[in-house]
């Protein structure tokens, strides 16, 4: 492929760039409903469905305030599923468990990798140092790398929840950079945030690539390049190099 010798690592996000995570969300939720509707029939599931949603991006919104503290998956989906029910002013731990674990396992159960990335992946593995970049919480996040059967191509798996700060704070990017033994002038990060992924990347001079899989529209944060599926990440770091030179 000819890339520059000085290209010494790429860094990949998660969610949503290496594991392709949106029916399995909806599904698990749908499962999970179904649980807590069970203990109260009077609930509507469409709202329930929406409600949670919202305090869930509420609580990862804010993982350093809301979720945190708490040692497992199970106990911080209890936690979004509690909030949930106070809007109604219902309150029951065991449901409550009983939602969080149904959800939890369905997602392990139905996480998976896209094709491209699986066989990007198989192209750059031992040519260069491969780390994962990924927020959220350890064990969570750990255990979903884990059910993709994508952990073996990578040197390094870095969690947002394991700094004081994620992305698109640098602590994590200069973790990488550490432990690939390289500048960052040396490094590309590929990400589906804007915000997270390109801001963050470019925050501390690493090449960032946008992986738009969704035909968004870029008006804040401008990406080194931009791309829609990781079968043309390859033709994207020729280019890259070819910048650098």
């Amino acid at each position: 492929m000819g890339l520059n010798r000085q290209m010494k690592a790429i860094f990949f996000d998660f969610d949503g760039t290496l594991a392709d995570d949106g029916d399995s969300i909806s599904d698990g939720l749908t499962k999970a409903c179904e649980v807590v509707c069970r203990r109260w029939p009077e609930l509507n599931s469409r709202e329930l469905t929406a409600a949670y949603r919202q305090v869930s991006d509420t609580a990862w919104g804010d993982y350093d305030q809301h979720l945190r503290h708490l040692s497992s998956p199970e106990a911080m989906l209890a936690t979004v599923w509690n909030h949930t029910l106070g809007r109604w002013s219902l309150s029951d731990p065991t449901v409550e468990q009983e939602a969080a674990e149904t959800y939890w396992q369905h997602r392990l159960r139905t996480c998976q990798a896209y094709p491209d990335a699986m066989s990007v992946l198989q192209q750059l593995a031992g040519r260069f140092q491969l780390s994962v970049l990924t927020n959220g919480a350890p064990a969570m996040q750990r255990a979903k790398l884990a059910a993709t059967g994508i952990v073996p191509f990578f040197h390094h798996v870095f969690v947002g929840g394991e700094f004081a700060r994620g992305k698109p704070a640098p602590a994590i990017f200069h973790a990488a950079l550490a432990a690939a033994g390289c500048r960052p002038d040396q490094a590309v990060h590929i990400g589906d945030s804007l915000i997270h992924d390109v801001a963050g990347a470019r925050g501390v001079g690493i090449y960032s690539v946008w992986l738009n899989r969704k035909g968004l529209r870029s008006t804040t944060h401008i990406p080194d390049f931009e791309i829609n599926t990781l079968e043309v990440l390859t033709e994207c770091l020729e280019r890259v190099t070819k910048e650098r030179k």
